[in-house]
């Protein structure tokens, strides 16, 4: 299956130390702080950090790729924030999945999706035609809700070469959730971005990273890489997506073993850029009530992105709450990491999650916001599952709600 079969095996006998990204597990000095920081101990009594790197030290790899816990991770990384050995769990979590995966082990429907994302160019399987023809419905409708518009009405750009800014979206735009593809149309109308859909390539997930599936990983942001630069753009830009944009953002040279010779930016990034440059027509006291943030775990904690969105977020509502904790210590949501696709888990991501309703509940906050389509997702689910008071917007819906007000 074209896994890296040896690092994948290294980790779990710790044989070779001078393999790439090697994390020698048996340096654990056991001290047991990860596992205050794991949302998922109480779910899992029997497992847990700590126990994860002693089975990797003692050879224990069949209970390891037979145990739940691996795929109830969600690779947050909060457990391992501030190792004193500078163990990196999501990174030994992805390497005891890639076992798992190599042995046919994995979640069917994330295995199905890396198929079509490989075969299609997204994990929907959804054809360039239907691809095209969806944004352009999707246009048509956006028409309807908006009064200030171009003279020629709202286009959605596809191949245009020379573009600055290349977008990405996510399949949720264009499946479940198609609001948030017409939110974005808006936003880049409002701001009167220069940017271009892509006909080939529409998927910023990368659904081969959950499993430890290296080589598939590498191949699906080649093929985006490939297309940013044949598009000539000089910005590649993520949709609100956390996973995706981590690895494009630090992960994707590093792979392909070369400068990507573009700029990769979030959305929320490139509004906070336009935000600094006065090109947001924004009403101050759009939101009513307490806001609250919380912090993805891609694009905080592990790319320390965390005032952008906060900065944001006050220029439309004049009440701000923080979570607690917050930023790299954010307690994750319980989706991600491939959990929120995982239907072999069921129910049980929103029962391990319900630190996050208690942590929410305490903010007193009326809207929840956030800039992860998975964590949005999430948040939704846990908010209808405990009747939460609380709306869920991502950050981009704030915005164009109150350009629009």
């Amino acid at each position: 299956m074209g896994l890296e079969s040896d690092r994948i095996t290294n980790v779990l006998t710790v044989q070779d130390s001078t393999a790439p990204g090697y994390v020698d597990p048996s340096i654990c000095l056991e001290c047991g702080e990860c596992i205050s920081r794991c949302f998922l101990s109480d779910g899992y009594p029997d497992m847990n950090p700590r126990r994860v790197i002693s089975m990797v030290v003692t050879g224990q790899k069949g209970d390891l790729i037979d145990s739940e816990f691996i795929w109830a991770c969600t690779l947050c990384g909060r457990c391992t924030t501030d190792c004193r050995m500078g163990i990196c769990m999501d990174e030994v979590m992805r390497d005891i999945r890639g076992l798992a995966w190599s042995e046919g082990k994995a979640p069917k429907r994330i295995a199905e999706g890396v198929a079509k994302a490989l075969e299609f160019g997204n994990n929907a399987g959804l054809e360039a035609d239907a691809f095209v023809d969806m944004a352009e419905w999707l246009a048509e409708e956006t028409e309807e809700e908006m009064e200030d518009l171009p003279e020629d009405g709202l286009k959605v750009p596809f191949d245009r070469e020379g573009a600055e800014i290349l977008y990405i979206p996510n399949p949720r735009e264009y499946t479940s959730n198609p609001t948030m593809f017409q939110t974005y149309l808006k936003f880049f109308t409002y701001a009167e971005a220069d940017w271009t859909l892509s006909s080939r390539m529409f998927d910023i997930t990368n659904w081969a990273y959950y499993l430890g599936y290296q080589d598939a990983a590498v191949t699906l942001v080649r093929n985006l890489v490939n297309e940013a630069r044949r598009l000539g753009v000089r910005i590649l830009l993520s949709t609100e997506c956390g996973h995706g944009f981590k690895i494009l953002r630090r992960d994707a040279e590093q792979w392909l073993g070369e400068p990507l010779g573009f700029e990769v930016l979030s959305v929320v990034e490139l509004a906070h850029r336009f935000l600094k440059q006065g090109r947001l027509n924004l009403n101050a006291d759009s939101c009513e009530g307490p806001v609250t943030y919380h912090d993805p775990c891609n694009v905080g904690r592990k790319l320390g992105i965390f005032e952008p969105p906060r900065e944001l977020i006050t220029a439309v509502a004049a009440d701000f709450v923080e979570m607690w904790p917050n930023r790299k210590y954010c307690v994750c949501c319980g989706g991600g990491g491939s959990v929120g696709q995982n239907a072999d888990l069921g129910q049980k991501r929103l029962e391990h999650a319900r630190n996050k309703r208690d942590q929410i509940l305490r903010t007193g906050a009326s809207i929840l916001a956030t800039s992860c389509q998975n964590c949005l997702s999430q948040l939704h689910d846990l908010q209808a599952r405990y009747d939460m008071p609380v709306k869920v917007r991502s950050v981009i819906e704030l915005l164009v709600e109150s350009m629009e007000a």
